[in-house]
């Protein structure tokens, strides 16, 4: 079984990400999932380099690149672990309210 997931608009992927961004440090702050679960879906180098190859949006980016840092802020700091994943909460957040909203309607993302 596969699920393909397209976007092919550079606001719209941007968007996207970070909306998945949010997603993640949701389920990361109210511990439904771990960080090695987000860092293998989304906050890893690999994912760095793809996108920083795409060029896209710096700021989505960092997001992604601090994500990956989570699993040291937890074992070298662990008290400092949920206000890390706040304020990048918070960051993602402005970062989304930044960005520039698709025109309506927006194409579909799970494609056959």
């Amino acid at each position: 079984m596969e699920l393909k997931i397209s976007v092919s608009k550079k606001n719209e992927i941007e968007r996207i990400l970070t909306i998945l961004e949010l997603g993640m440090l949701t389920a990361l702050e109210k511990g439904s999932i771990k960080i090695d679960e987000a860092e293998g879906y989304l906050f890893n180098p690999y994912t760095v380099d793809y996108l920083e190859k795409l060029g896209l949006n710096n700021k989505v980016i960092e997001v992604i690149r601090q994500g990956c840092e989570l699993e040291d802020v937890e074992s070298l700091f662990p008290q400092k672990l949920r206000s890390a994943i706040h304020r990048l909460k918070e960051e993602t957040m402005n970062i989304l309210e930044s960005l520039t909203a698709p025109n309506l309607p927006t194409e579909k993302l799970i494609k056959k």
